[in-house]
């Protein structure tokens, strides 16, 4: 297994930093944002379409990849993620996640419903990184497999086609790490104006507003100690992400009293950033921030050392979430700093087992997996599963089951507090659980360490280590 690293969870603020809302936010961005990430794990047997496995977690699941109707006292559970492919580090602790939901008493022993035990399989299917491959997938889980329950996690690539399919499908489907706004557009809900209520498909994770309001404490804080000219130059990609973030920071930063220099936007896979490195540094920014894909990042990056760019705080989106793409840049990654939903020194617990955050990271780690990964925060889908199915009469009913994901409270859970029928969520179906700031630091345990140094938007979080300019 490759070493992992660590990230944070918890409630939201409704309105932006620098007093801009949330819904001004959103008419400026139109419809149309998305936020991504990428990183590694799990390899998977076929059953159908190539990227399907399945797992008992009580000896009378049938523990089959192969099609067959679930028996009257079986409750199947489908989990669609990218074990493989570029972003294949956001399910790097997927499979530990499994086995330590398989130990627990509710899914070892069965679900308890109604005056009777309905054992549980979990069938995990591998996304390979791909939307196509994801959305196939759904189709076979839902159509062949028939899950009682879907989960779906990490970036739109992945969730977005699962999401579609099971509501048009009409599967209970429970989402995460994925940015709400991106999820709500793709099921036609407008985030300006959300009026939509998904049917079948609910989510948990931040959105593309926290990234910024993460960002902004600390070029502050940094700014403060080492002057603050109050310009960020921004390298965005012209793809759904980079197109997201232009739409959606400015307003923002804006407020907070902040100017973008904002390059033309770019294609992805790009390997000469030049005349963008020679339009920052004629700029003077102090700051900097982008959300390119991970390998055009190193690259840009190490240009940007070479032509003499070295800003006071570089603080980037969808790279650096994981150890693996810290390690693979070496030193160049020092005190760049990024965001991160759930760190081990929250203070959320298992609801099925009452063990803390920082027990469950400490048993990844003495398991052999590194440092912990934020996706260990993937724990509370099977909370909210949990949950759900033993509220309902009949859970092969995906009305009545999907109705109660909707109605799912667990005041603490791995992730943080849920409650999806909260009137103050920014729209039907979502809970928020926003970041902190992380920076890549040189470490003691391991090489690189990733510091928690902000904690304004979860100021649960413990704070690690102190901030550092990235170049003084």
């Amino acid at each position: 297994m490759t070493d992992q690293s660590p990230s944070p969870a918890g409630p939201a603020p409704e309105t932006p930093a620098g007093g801009v809302s949330r819904r001004s936010v959103f008419r400026a961005a139109g419809a149309g944002a998305a936020v991504v990430g990428g990183g590694s794990l799990l390899a998977a047997c076929s059953s159908g379409i190539k990227g399907a496995s399945s797992s008992t977690s009580t000896p009378a699941s049938t523990g089959s990849g192969a099609s067959s109707a679930p028996t009257n006292k079986t409750i199947t559970i489908g989990w669609i993620h990218p074990l493989t492919g570029p972003l294949s580090g956001f399910g790097a602790p997927d499979n530990w996640v499994i086995q330590q939901i398989q130990q627990t008493a509710p899914y070892k022993n069965g679900f308890k419903i109604g005056g009777s035990t309905y054992s549980v399989t979990i069938k995990s299917y591998d996304s390979q990184s791909s939307v196509t491959q994801a959305g196939q997938l759904a189709k076979q889980a839902i159509q062949s497999d028939n899950v009682d329950m879907l989960f779906a996690s990490s970036t739109p690539e992945t969730v977005n086609a699962v999401a579609s399919q099971a509501e048009t499908l009409g599967t209970p489907l429970v989402c995460a790490n994925i940015p709400w706004e991106s999820w709500y557009i793709n099921l036609h809900g407008n985030p300006a104006k959300p009026t939509l209520k998904p049917k079948y498909v609910v989510m948990y994770f931040l959105g593309a507003e926290h990234l910024a309001e993460c960002f902004i404490p600390m070029w502050n804080r940094i700014g403060k100690k080492y002057g603050n000219n109050h310009l960020v130059a921004a390298a965005f990609p012209n793809d759904s992400d980079g197109n997201a973030f232009r739409a959606v920071f400015p307003p923002i930063l804006q407020g907070a009293g902040y100017k973008m220099v904002l390059s033309t936007p770019y294609t992805d896979g790009l390997t000469n950033y030049s005349s963008m490195i020679a339009q920052f540094k004629s700029s003077g920014a102090d700051f900097f921030t982008n959300v390119p894909l991970p390998p055009d990042f190193a690259t840009m990056w190490k240009q940007s050392l070479q032509q003499g760019f070295k800003p006071k705080l570089a603080t980037v989106a969808k790279v650096l979430l994981f150890p693996t793409d810290a390690y693979a840049m070496g030193s160049e990654v020092y005190n760049i700093a990024t965001d991160s939903w759930w760190v081990p020194s929250l203070p959320w617990h298992s609801s099925l087992t009452g063990q803390s955050c920082q027990e469950l990271a400490n048993l990844y780690t003495s398991d052999g997996h590194g440092q912990p990964n934020a996706n260990i925060s993937n724990y509370t889908l099977f909370e909210i599963a949990y949950k759900a199915f033993t509220s309902v009469n009949d859970p092969h009913n995906h009305d009545e089951v999907a109705a109660a994901i909707h109605e799912v409270v667990i005041p603490d859970a791995v992730a943080g507090p849920m409650n999806f029928p909260n009137p103050k969520a920014p729209a039907p179906g979502v809970v928020i659980t926003p970041p902190v700031g992380i920076q890549w630091q040189k470490g003691t345990t391991y090489p690189l360490e990733a510091k928690v140094v902000d904690n304004t938007l979860l100021p649960q979080a413990k704070i690690t280590g102190d901030l550092l300019p990235t170049f003084a």
